[in-house]
């Protein structure tokens, strides 16, 4: 059967979009353009620093000068890819293809991604100009795409943005106060250091930012003692930001673990019938974990320290009497928790896989508190101990 230009196109433009907004996470078409880009970036700002240097600029500037341009029509096409994709994105399918494009163009990452041909742009208006090719290093900040940590920093600072506007005003506050001070105190002791309130907020915010004013130092004792507190609030001022940073990026990043987790919980058959309140207690005691083909997740004869459910992805289970496949929705090493007796089995990942692991506490506990769970481990337990059922 033919099919038709339009569906053609729907089904390329959905690749596309899972290749290069990562779809499909483990996509080995997705990791090998992203890591082709991380190097062109990571090359494209080293070229700059490098054209930086004369002497390497005369012998290499017009190899160092067509590089950029090819990394230009790199980002121009990789630009122009996104945006057709745009419509496949899951959060704008309910937009017209044009509303959907123009509302990705306006995401902070698309932002960067056109910032990241501006300097071309500026290179063609002012060709003379000898600042205008360091702003080809906006280039780097296109790292953020394919860094999930640096998004993440950037997602506290935006949800902690109210209280570290405090600090930014708290700190102003500080150095103003100090640089007042500084300046009725020591202003008419030192002119040329310390004449104008220019001066004193310089001094203050090397007071606040290191120990020491540098080469100006206070000749009386109010000045030395407005010097030692100006250095104490500084460590204060700088300490207060770090902290709200640290517990947002802590929050944030525990906060997609449960999200990760949750589903992954969600979608294992055994639990997939619990309320949202019982699953959020599973996740407070399971750990996501996920891993690569051919990981060896236990050994025969290992003792039983856990046993693991499958949220995606397939596990071989091998001993010499049997070998079996596990997928998602199965489960494995819980006889060597019931019995208290050394694995079984072996069991190695044949492909990347989603697991939930179960620690041997955990299990116990959780048999108590689900009698459900606790008669459907059984039942699997002794069907497999007779042969009945794959497993390990």
């Amino acid at each position: 059967m033919d099919i038709s230009k339009p569906e053609r196109s729907a089904t390329a433009r959905q690749r596309m979009f899972e290749i290069l907004e990562h779809g499909r996470r483990r996509d080995f078409a997705s990791r090998i353009i992203d890591g082709f880009l991380v190097v062109l970036v990571v090359t494209n700002v080293a070229v700059v620093i490098a054209q930086s240097v004369p002497e390497v600029a005369a012998e290499y500037g017009t190899s160092l000068y067509v590089f950029d341009r090819l990394c230009v029509i790199v980002f121009a096409i990789e630009y122009a890819a996104r945006i057709w994709v745009a419509p496949e994105h899951p959060m704008l399918r309910g937009n017209s293809p044009l509303m959907a494009r123009l509302r990705f163009a306006g995401t902070p990452l698309m932002i960067i991604d056109a910032l990241a041909l501006v300097p071309w742009l500026l290179e063609l208006l002012f060709p003379q100009s000898t600042l205008v090719p360091l702003t080809r290093l906006v280039r780097l900040l296109k790292l953020a795409r394919y860094s999930p940590a640096i998004a993440t920093i950037g997602r506290v600072i935006v949800s902690e943005r109210r209280a570290l506007m405090a600090c930014v005003i708290i700190l102003s506050g500080v150095l103003l106060t100090a640089a007042a001070l500084m300046l009725a105190i020591e202003g008419h002791k030192q002119p040329g250091r310390l004449g104008d309130m220019s001066k004193t907020m310089w001094w203050a915010a090397a007071m606040l930012a290191k120990i020491g004013g540098g080469e100006t130092e206070p000749v009386t004792a109010l000045g030395r003692i407005v010097s030692a507190i100006t250095v104490m609030l500084g460590i204060f001022c700088f300490a207060l930001p770090v902290a709200i940073i640290g517990r947002g990026f802590y929050e944030e990043i525990r906060r997609r673990d449960f999200v990760i987790t949750f589903a992954m919980v969600a979608r294992v058959p055994l639990f997939s019938k619990l309320d949202a309140s019982a699953i959020a207690d599973l996740v407070s005691i399971l750990r996501a974990r996920t891993v690569t083909p051919g990981t060896t997740l236990m050994r025969q004869g290992d003792r039983g320290d856990a046993m693991y459910f499958i949220a995606s992805g397939s596990v071989e289970v091998s001993s010499p009497t049997l070998s079996a496949h596990l997928s998602e929705g199965d489960f494995f090493g819980e006889m060597a928790l019931l019995s208290k007796e050394p694995r079984i089995a072996t069991v190695t990942a044949e492909t990347s896989a989603d697991l939930l692991v179960l620690e041997v506490d955990d299990f116990l506990r959780l048999l108590d508190r689900l009698p459900a769970f606790k008669e459907h481990i059984e039942q699997v337990a002794i069907e497999r101990q007779h042969g009945k059922l794959k497993g390990s």
